[in-house]
């Protein structure tokens, strides 16, 4: 069969110079700027001016709304589409890239306004995803990034049964670097030693384990680091850890300041209906109310090269079903939150 090779899609210069992750950036979006660029008229002029599309081939909406007019990127589908069509809840497709186009960090950040609770779901980066014309890596889902962020939502939308996303949110590691400096620092527990130096020494990685706050420079570090036992999971789980640990932080921020901050550095298609809509039922919200889950599977070979497989979707039903019951599944369905991080005895996915 021959391989389809697509080429990359033509980013800015600022893009190509930073590798791209989405850890912070909806968390921080939906929790706390919302309000506050409402108010604040210098902000809402300065969001509304922002092109949600710059860099990336124009995105093709459904048209559709949520009952509380929100925007639909992906309609739902299947079981979506039918048992769970009354919910609330607002789905962020969290995605970074690398400057050879290829996404290193997919999330979908789910939030339910009544419960306030944020659902985090993880699809590593080497999932398996089956698409005719492609072949080796480029069946890893990280590689569709190659055609923006359009065609990963539907990946993604494709691979949780049909969940609806509702929007995007892209991040660079520059982005992350200024929102943390403008909350502060993030507090993480890091649980082994962490050193690594590239090649060229333009990135070097010293942490020892225990309780410290990270800087802007010490998360990059951090999200950058990749040798865990679990391998990519555990990098799944650690950067999950993170976002909690940041989403808490930012309850407790300059929110204004972080505000300005995030609206210089994100790029993301999210309406300024969606931030208030978020922002007004967070007001009880703290990291208790924060689950993170892996999309369930099994590391395996397939033609010599390693992948994420996920399991039937029958897993994967159960673990979306506990997120839209709010963990209300009955007792013995093997649903379990991902930690940070679990060792390779304990892991049943």
């Amino acid at each position: 069969m021959k391989t389809k090779h697509k080429k990359p899609s033509r980013f800015t210069k600022r893009q190509r110079i930073f590798n791209k992750i989405s850890i912070v950036t909806a968390v921080l979006i939906l929790i706390g700027a919302g309000a506050y660029i409402g108010i604040d008229s210098t902000l809402n002029a300065q969001f509304m001016k922002k092109d949600p599309k710059q860099g990336y081939r124009s995105i093709e909406r459904s048209h559709e709304k949520t009952k509380e007019n929100l925007d639909i990127l992906i309609p739902a589908e299947g079981m979506f589409a039918s048992e769970f069509s009354d919910s609330k809840r607002v789905n962020v497709l969290l995605l970074g890239n690398t400057n050879e186009g290829l996404s290193d960090t997919i999330m979908v950040a789910s939030f339910e306004p009544d419960s306030q609770r944020l659902d985090i779901i993880s699809l590593p980066r080497d999932t398996y995803y089956e698409r005719a014309g492609y072949s080796a890596s480029f069946l890893k889902l990280n590689s569709v990034f190659h055609e923006g962020p359009h065609a990963m939502a539907e990946a993604v939308h494709e691979i949780l049964q049909g969940i609806p996303i509702n929007y995007y949110a892209v991040i660079d590691y520059e982005g992350i670097k200024n929102i943390v400096d403008s909350m502060g620092g993030v507090p993480m527990d890091i649980k082994q030693s962490m050193h690594y130096t590239s090649k060229d020494g333009g990135l070097q990685i010293n942490f020892e384990p225990g309780e410290q706050v990270l800087d802007g420079q010490k998360s990059v570090e951090f999200l950058r680091f990749r040798r865990y036992p679990m391998g990519d999971i555990g990098r799944v789980e650690a950067q999950q850890q993170f976002l909690k640990n940041a989403a808490n932080k930012a309850l407790d921020a300059n929110i204004p300041k972080v505000a300005k901050t995030i609206v210089d550095n994100v790029d993301s298609d999210i309406t300024l209906r969606a931030m208030l809509y978020v922002s007004s039922n967070v007001s009880g919200m703290s990291q208790d109310n924060i689950r993170s889950f892996v999309l369930p599977g099994n590391f395996a070979n397939v033609n010599g090269l390693s992948y994420w497989v996920k399991k039937p979707d029958a897993d994967i039903h159960a673990m979306l079903r506990h997120v839209y019951t709010n963990g209300q599944t009955a007792e013995g369905s093997g649903v379990k939150e991902s930690t940070y991080y679990h060792e390779e005895s304990v892991i049943d996915y």
